[in-house]
Order: C-alpha cells, then structure tokens, then sequence
C-alpha cells in the first residue's frame, strides 16, 4: 500500500503506549504522505504532550486493558465514528485490547489491518488462563489481520499457525542510536557522585514500571543477602509496587545500596555510568530498555524468557536465569561484580549485536510491509 494520501488510524489500548514506542513510527508514515490519526484512552498526565510529539490529531477514547469490561462497547462505538467521520484508508493497531477493537472495526468497514504484539499475552509457562482467554482471541483476530507483525521468535512462530494472511517478524520497535550513544564529553565520575556512588562501586541498574511482571522487587530480597556491599542497585521507574519497594528496602537496612531513582529524564546518562544492567522480568515481548542498555556495551542479567533470550542468545550478552530464581541472580551477580573479563565480552558482544536493532532498520521493516498489503 502506498501511504501517500492516506488516512491512517493509530489504534492502542493506552496512551502510554503510543508515547513510549509509536511516535517514530508515527512520524515514518507521516513522512510517507500517511494522514495518521490516533485513537487510545487518556491514563496519564501526559496525553497532551503525546499528542504534541505526535503532531496528528488524537482521539481519547473509552478502552481499558480488561478484555471483559462491558463498557469496551463505548470503545468500539467511539471508534467506528472515527472510522467513518475520518475517512480512514488503513488501520494500525497493538496491545491485546487495542489489537482487538482496532481489527473488529477494520473488519466492520472492509479496512486492511495491521496488528504489531509487542509480545503475546500467552506465551511459555504463562497460567492456562492466558491461554485460554487471549490465545482464543489472538486466533479470532488473525482471520481478519491484513499484516500480523510480530518482535520475537516465540510469538513468529505461534502467529505462523494462525489464519493472518501475512506474518512478518520485525527488530523490535527500534533503537535511536543518535540519544543512545556513548558521550566523550560526558563526566562518568561527577555523575556517579551526584547519584551518591562511591569510588569502586559495582553499579546495577534497572528501567522500568515497578510492577509485579517486571519482578524488580524481588530484587531486594536478593540484594539482602549479598556479601560484597560495593554492589549498588539503581532502580529507575515509578509504578504501584513503589511503596512496597520503600518499605522493603527501609525493612532490610538497604539505604545504602539501593537508591530509588523514580522517573527519570537522563536515561541515557544512567546507562552510560552503571556497569550492568538487569531484567528479571516474567514477561517481555523484546525489552527496549534492554536494548539500550546494550547500546553502552552493558552485560546484562536477566530473566530466560521469550525476547530475552532473542537479545542475548544461549548466555552470550549476560547471564540467563529463570524469573523465580533468586539464588541464581545472587550467584550472576556476584560473580559478574568480580570478573571483569566476563562483563567487557558480554558487553562487547551486546554493542555489536544490538547494530541490528536500530530505529532505521525497522523503520525498513515497516515500509516493506506497508508496500505488501
């Protein structure tokens, strides 16, 4: 499809969403002569300046993550108006909820679609009610997804049984490496200080919403019983755990070694100043934090999981662990603090590795799709 002079419906179940991976992609298309046009629910305060980056109209509309709200009826009502008010040529969409409204509206108007999972919400070693509820309605929706774009190989092979009537598997959401560069002007040593660092300190670092997935709280359980105290944790992000994590970290005396960072402008800086970075999560599609940790050459530590294990192979860029693990983390933590050798070719092989993943080279992705629908 040639995108110029289209109109193209933006399709996702929150805001967030949009803000944090689609404005690149939103300006490709645009570039490509695409009238985009979003359409997600308002739940942050940062929806204005969304839609600013954006630079496109952008309806708030009435979606939740609840795949049985009865009030999604509102959604879907909200969007066929769009739809048809707008003119809409093509609809893009993601996020489970989102997917599904955006591909039964394209459906109801004769639209192509192209649905993108950021990673499946059934996936291996997920409850069977996953399973049960959004394996059933990934398979509805494939029979009237025009491109089924998937980021890992778990989730490529899984669409690849699915009735979509074409399945691509793309790099991620892409990488910008002209923020995530490492900077020669940049004062390692005046940053580490501010953030209350001591010279010597093995510093790790995470990204990321404190929630129960990302699993980051049962860091501190972990970190508890580390023996070498110059290994610090810097946690980045806020999110419903946040006061269970100040309560946790009050309870087990670990002021000193784990600082609460919150929410963060200067992740670039943060990255280029730790010296590993982890992931425990129980869930990923293909982490972009991940990714650019990797950009700074960080060895990683991180849960053995779909995408994870897509970014760093069979132990390659880190150490693999499965989610529950904890005495693995402490084991790949220790030993990670104390062989210096190991972190530069772990991170050595994760600068080179994570090239692939750059922001332009799935931007190629997309348009060699957008051609092919």
């Amino acid at each position: 499809m040639d995108l110029h002079n289209k109109k193209v419906l933006v399709v996702a179940t929150t805001d967030d969403m949009i803000g944090r991976f689609m404005i690149p992609h939103i300006k490709h298309m645009q570039s490509l002569g695409a009238e985009v046009i979003c359409a997600c629910n308002k739940c942050t305060e940062f929806f204005d300046m969304i839609k600013e980056s954006c630079g496109c109209k952008m309806y708030d509309i009435y979606l939740t993550r609840n795949p049985f709200n009865v009030k999604l009826f509102k959604g879907y009502k909200q969007l066929k108006e769009i739809v048809k008010n707008e003119k809409i040529d093509l609809v893009n969409c993601m996020q489970p909820v989102g997917g599904f409204m955006g591909r039964m509206v394209a459906k109801k108007f004769h639209l192509p679609c192209l649905y993108t999972a950021h990673g499946f919400h059934f996936f291996k070693g997920c409850p069977i009610q996953n399973k049960l509820i959004y394996k059933t309605i990934e398979k509805h929706c494939a029979k009237y997804t025009t491109a089924l774009v998937t980021i890992n190989d778990e989730d490529y092979a899984a669409a690849q049984k699915m009735k979509a009537k074409n399945v691509y598997k793309i790099n991620g959401i892409g990488v910008d490496f002209s923020v995530y560069k490492a900077d020669e002007n940049f004062n390692k040593n005046e940053f580490r200080k501010e953030l209350g660092l001591d010279d010597g300190d093995f510093v790790i670092a995470s990204v990321g919403e404190l929630n129960k997935n990302k699993n980051t709280l049962m860091l501190l359980d972990v970190f508890k019983d580390l023996d070498n105290k110059k290994i610090k944790y810097l946690v980045c992000g806020r999110g419903p755990l946040e006061s269970e994590f100040n309560k946790k970290i009050k309870e087990y005396a670990l002021e000193e070694n784990v600082k609460m960072l919150g929410f963060r402008h200067d992740i670039p800086q943060i990255l280029n100043t730790v010296d590993c970075y982890i992931m425990p999560s129980y869930r990923e599609g293909l982490s972009k934090s991940m990714m650019e940790a990797m950009c700074y050459g960080l060895p990683v530590i991180a849960s053995k999981i779909r995408g994870n294990t897509d970014l760093l192979g069979e132990n390659e860029g880190g150490v693999l662990v499965e989610p529950t693990d904890k005495k693995a983390f402490l084991n790949a933590i220790e030993n990670m603090a104390k062989d210096e050798k190991l972190c530069k070719k772990f991170g050595d092989r994760n600068k080179e590795f994570i090239k692939n993943f750059s922001i332009e080279k799935v931007k190629e992705q997309f348009a060699k799709i957008y051609e092919e629908l």
